[in-house]
């Protein structure tokens, strides 16, 4: 409102330096003059029109301003009320506070008194559960106190172990004999089964050999000629060598239909198993024919009562070659050359009684100071020896070991045989 007021006296105040102008330029008279109070009236004219402009818009403000001051007015009014009523809450909140200062400290002394009289009990309590524990763990302590007549746990867990492993050994061993006794039961009914065949046909046999007999007595009664009856004559001469086996040399009692009896025949190393019971376990001979009877009772395991009999004897004959001829009759044979070789003698006696029962029979018409001849000693390994005093090139030096023959029927009827390899020294 001030500015208007400074402005309007202003105003007026130009107003009237421009009148007091114009009467003095009126008085003079002159045309420069009256074309500078024109100019002067029309200024004066302008600044009044200015002024009552002035005027109108300082009434507009003045009024706009008087309500302003109203509302700002009823603005404070309202304010101061709001002020009052924000002290009012302020002081209530103090209040409160005051209150919630005064209970908080009887709440914490309750709490201080309840927690005072908690640890009391807490600390009789623990007091009651140390002298509890104490009791327990003296008893413990008596209890874990080893009894000296008490066995020892950790002996017998280990006792435990030990009689365990060993009942698993047990099982496994019981397991197989129980599988070795279901082929045997089934060898012996494919045996039993041979022997009322072969019993039957004994009986044929025995009728046709009483008729054979009297033709034969017949027939021998009437011989005259020499030459025929060395002819029918077991030859007597027997060959002086312990290696000679001629028990089996006609038979032929391993057939296609009993392939199962020939097996365990080769299996049966009873009689061996008596000899080597009373030697020691480091003795060379006991540690070969060990490995021989784990070889020859594996390979009778590989084959059922059906298997091919010339496959069978095959397996079997490689095992007796390999482990029984090459290396326990040689060094036999090797031994017997000393002064000293009772045990090997013994030995000899014992391994000619097994091979004799599994069929073997051995060619011993073989005689050192005979030719060698490579197509009739197909059977023998020849080993070459220098040149000896009185024998020729060629001749036969030595026998060491005889081969070994088994006979048997194939499938198809037939009588064949098969043969281990000797060995003997010619002269080179």
């Amino acid at each position: 409102m001030g500015l208007w007021k400074n402005l309007k006296y202003v105003l007026s105040d130009e107003c009237n330096g421009l009148l007091k102008l114009l009467v003095d330029n009126y008085n003079k008279k002159t045309d420069k003059n009256e074309k500078t109070v024109h100019d002067i009236l029309i200024k004066v004219q302008q600044t009044l029109d200015t002024q009552e402009v002035i005027d109108n818009n300082l009434s507009d403000t003045y009024q706009e301003l008087r309500e302003n001051k109203e509302a700002a007015e009823k603005i404070y009014n309202q304010y101061s009320s709001i002020t009052e009523q924000c002290e009012a809450i302020v002081s209530q909140m103090n209040q409160m506070e005051t209150r919630s200062d005064s209970r908080t400290e009887e709440i914490e002394k309750i709490f201080e008194a309840a927690v005072e009289k908690q640890n009391e009990e807490f600390a009789k309590r623990s007091q009651v559960l140390s002298k509890r524990i104490r009791e327990i763990f003296d008893l413990i302590e008596a209890q874990n106190v080893k009894d000296p007549d008490e066995p020892d746990i950790d002996e017998l867990f280990a006792r435990i172990d030990m009689l365990e492993k060993k009942n698993e050994e047990y099982e496994n061993q019981l397991t197989a004999l129980q599988n070795e006794l279901t082929r045997t039961q089934e060898a012996y009914q494919t045996a039993e089964k041979s022997y009322q065949d072969e019993k039957r046909r004994t009986f044929d046999l025995s009728k046709k050999l009483v008729q054979s007999n009297d033709k034969i007595s017949d027939l021998l009664s009437r011989m005259k000629d020499r030459a025929l009856e060395d002819m029918i004559k077991k030859d007597d001469t027997e060959t002086d060598s312990p290696f000679s086996i001629s028990a089996n040399k006609d038979k032929y009692t391993i057939t296609a239909g009993n392939v199962q009896v020939m097996v365990m025949k080769f299996a049966n190393t009873s009689v061996l198993d008596h000899f080597f019971e009373r030697v020691p376990d480091q003795n060379t001979y006991k540690k070969m024919y060990d490995r021989y009877q784990k070889n020859i009772r594996a390979t009778a395991r590989q084959f059922s009562a059906g298997a091919d009999l010339e496959e069978v004897l095959q397996a079997f004959l490689a095992v007796v070659q390999e482990e029984l001829v090459n290396k326990i009759l040689e060094s036999v044979s090797g031994r017997m050359k000393t002064s000293k070789a009772e045990f090997e003698k013994k030995l000899l006696a014992v391994l000619n009684q097994y091979l004799e029962s599994a069929g073997f029979y051995s060619r011993d018409e073989i005689r050192p100071g005979q030719m060698y001849k490579a197509e009739n000693y197909k059977d023998m390994e020849c080993v070459k020896t220098g040149s000896a005093d009185g024998k020729q090139q060629g001749e036969i030096v030595e026998v060491e070991i005889y081969p070994y023959y088994i006979n048997y029927i194939d499938k198809n009827g037939k009588r064949k045989r098969m043969h281990t390899k000797g060995i003997m020294a010619v002269a080179g």
